[in-house]
């Protein structure tokens, strides 16, 4: 028999009392209704493929039903929630990703993305297993560290393609590898958000990810290229490049993650794989193989593409009049005279549809291609491609060592909400406080990338490619933010109603198995709903009630949850319809999907397996600091 509690007499006089059995007095009872707004959220957009943001508020207006008529949550409390919910998502959260976001259509539009696009390709040998590893391992992290919601897949893919991948191996490859940077996806969001949700510090959750993920990072690579291009052309032949990539970001990842925070691993390891593997092929290189060439193909999205026709304007000096060629444009003739690197392009191949051509479903090249010379951008042209990325670095780290995030800052306690709510389970007032920073991480990189936009001027881009890169964000954003906007409003009714804490007491009856499923929460989470984010915003205090419960590690199962829900991100039906979208095989999300579904059941049970030892086994491994609830 499980034992609810119930408050004191005295709370029901001034708080609203949030009840754990609200449903005639039955716990398992309370629990299927709770999990009513969840269920659905789940099944619009996993099973009816409804878009995220009808799916986020259609869960919405459904939980504030059962809030205010089951939980008997005043409305006035209720619409208070909301609205903190609401709040939250749109400050610190998008102002964060809006920035980093800005920052990158900034670099397309100006021609420093081609640029910096130009240095990876001509600083390492025209082999498909060393670009898998470069542009689908550290490159994508680098994207997701300062874009993340989706940009690092659509992006590799296609370029992975323009080098003579096929897309289905292009996709699932990079889907494959954005597994451990997405728990620390654009700057470090989705921990933030948990540690708001959860009354955790976001430095111990990242500490927590810095012990799990990079074991992970570490044997990605080989793992990667093992189903790549089998034993012997993948593992005995580049195990030393794995071996460089992998060590370099695990240790990275690790170091950031336990001292510094969310906001770098990502970045900082991405930076330091890629640089890794780039000095490491100027000695060594893996045996030729004449079937992992690299070749520069037409983009199949679009036929052309950027894809190849920017590196093949920047060798043939074609017409560089647009605001994206502005930059490039100032150094072509001393590029154009020195090439380095011989690729082979596919310039009269016509747009084929892979969705009416069998044989374009893996991508097969169908046509003799003929050869082109890539120019090895110089110092002045490797400066300016690696600025916006330095930029960030340095902006963030002097923001995170300096406090600046908290000058100024102030709590704002909402309305009729912040201790007004008595959380039964916890016999204590509930707290509402917005953490209103004016200076917070978002800053920063809008300082970052106004000082970008400064470097664009100098060097010649036209002002008005600003204005068509913040149109580029509002289009690419609008969605999103409602998105986030409406997941964050359901997280904080669901919490702040009491439902979360009916369902995470239900399942804390599982007990020492709690571990190894909650990965698998996660996991569900971000399936369903394409976002670590929204997992953690879903899901993240329902771990950390059902820990408490148990008597478990708050903060392992705070970073569960986020481990867990990274496995399947590769596999969520979001991600996959974004990813093949790119690549021109738009309704052939199943064939990447049957590539992927295993590796995802493997991490996830591998992710499970790695809790349940850290708890059981090594719990010294475990920070004992910050569950701001437990010190309280």
């Amino acid at each position: 028999m499980i034992e609810i509690p119930v408050a004191p007499p005295e709370a029901y006089e001034n708080y609203f009392v949030q009840e754990l059995a609200p449903i005639r007095g039955s716990l398992v009872g309370s629990f299927f209704v709770g999990l009513i707004p969840l269920l659905l959220l789940l099944v619009l957009l996993g099973v009816f493929r409804v878009p995220a943001h009808y799916s986020a508020l259609s869960g919405l207006i459904v939980c504030i039903f059962i809030a205010i008529f089951a939980w008997h949550m005043p409305a006035q409390q209720a619409f208070s929630a909301i609205a903190n919910g609401i709040v939250f998502a749109n400050w610190p959260i998008m102002w964060i990703v809006f920035n980093a976001m800005n920052t990158y259509n900034v670099a397309v539009r100006s021609g420093i993305f081609d640029l910096y696009r130009r240095w990876m390709l001509t600083n390492a040998p025209p082999d498909r297993r060393v670009y898998l590893v470069l542009i689908a391992f550290s490159f994508c992290a680098i994207l997701e560290g300062v874009a993340g919601f989706g940009t690092p897949g659509a992006i590799c893919s296609a370029l992975l393609v323009s080098l003579g991948f096929k897309p289905l191996d292009a996709l699932t490859f990079v889907l494959l590898f954005d597994t451990t940077p997405v728990a620390f996806g654009a700057l470090g969001i989705p921990v933030t958000t948990l540690a708001r949700l959860t009354n955790i510090e976001a430095t111990a959750i990242s500490a927590m990810l810095g012990r799990q993920l990079p074991l992970f990072s570490l044997f990605l690579p080989i793992y990667a290229l093992f189903f790549y291009c089998g034993f012997r052309a993948g593992v005995i032949e580049c195990w030393p490049l794995a071996l460089v990539a992998g060590l370099s970001f695990a240790i990275t990842q690790g170091i950031f993650a336990n001292l510094v925070g969310p906001e770098l691993p990502d970045l900082l390891s991405g930076l330091v794989s890629m640089f890794s593997i780039i000095i490491f092929v100027q000695f060594w290189k893996p045996k030729y193989r004449e079937e992992y060439k690299a070749v520069l193909v037409a983009n199949p999205a679009t036929g052309g593409g950027t894809e190849s026709k920017t590196e093949h304007d920047v060798v043939n000096n074609v017409d560089n009049s647009s605001p994206r060629s502005s930059i490039s444009n100032a150094s072509q003739s001393n590029s154009r005279a020195k090439p380095q690197t011989t690729f082979v392009e596919d310039t009269t191949e016509q747009h084929r549809d892979p969705n009416v051509d069998a044989d374009e479903e893996m991508g097969e090249l169908s046509k003799p291609p003929t050869t082109a010379e890539l120019a090895k951008p110089t110092l002045y042209e490797t400066i300016l491609a690696w600025s916006p990325w330095f930029i960030i670095v340095v902006i963030v780290i002097i923001w995170t060592f300096a406090g600046v995030a908290k000058q100024g800052a102030q709590q704002v306690h909402f309305p009729h909400l912040h201790d007004r709510v008595w959380l039964t389970l916890y016999n204590k007032p509930y707290d509402a406080i917005w953490d209103f920073q004016p200076l917070a991480t978002g800053t920063a990189i809008l300082i970052a990338c106004l000082l970008f936009d400064v470097i664009c001027l100098i060097y010649g881009a036209k002002p008005i490619i600003f204005v068509h890169a913040f149109i580029d964000t509002c289009k690419q954003l609008v969605f999103a933010d409602i998105t986030v906007s409406a997941i964050m409003a359901f997280a904080y009714l669901y919490n702040y109603s009491g439902i979360v804490y009916t369902v995470g007491l239900t399942l804390a009856q599982v007990g020492r198995a709690f571990p190894f499923l909650s990965a698998w929460i996660g996991w569900i989470g971000c399936f369903l709903t394409g976002s670590d984010t929204s997992a953690n915003s879903l899901f993240g205090n329902l771990q950390v009630v059902a820990a408490r419960e148990i008597g478990l590690s708050t903060v392992l199962m705070a970073a569960t949850n986020t481990s867990g829900a990274v496995t399947s991100k590769m596999i969520s039906p979001q991600t996959l319809t974004t990813g093949v979208s790119t690549i021109g095989m738009r309704g052939k999300e199943g064939f990447i999907l049957r590539r992927t579904i295993l590796h995802s059941v493997l991490f996830a049970c591998l992710v499970g397996a790695l809790a349940c030892f850290q708890q059981y086994v090594i719990p010294g491994i475990l920070p004992t600091w910050g569950d701001l609830e437990a010190t309280t």
